[in-house]
């Protein structure tokens, strides 16, 4: 017995949503056999949103820190540009 396509997709909608994190809560139509798809698209799709989002912070910190030290380096180029004249 092969199980039909819309079943199989929305069993793999619900894996996807449990990896990401998701609550399935209120995604239930009728008797609670069914999910929304659409909900379970939403909140997979908010949810790896999210995540994208919390990597950037990571490369916005990364990008200040290299200021920082291209800012240094240039006073130290300074200094010692004028440290040498006599």
């Amino acid at each position: 017995m092969q199980i039909p396509e819309h079943e199989q997709r929305e069993i793999e909608l619900r894996k996807l949503a449990q990896e990401y994190g998701c609550s399935l809560s209120f995604t239930y139509i009728g008797n609670g056999a069914k999910h929304m798809e659409e909900e379970i698209i939403r909140r997979i799709q908010e949810a790896d949103r999210s995540m994208r989002e919390s990597r950037l912070w990571l490369i916005a910190v990364a990008s200040a820190l290299a200021s920082i030290l291209s800012a240094m380096a240039a006073w130290v180029a300074v200094y010692f540009s004028f440290r040498g004249r006599p």
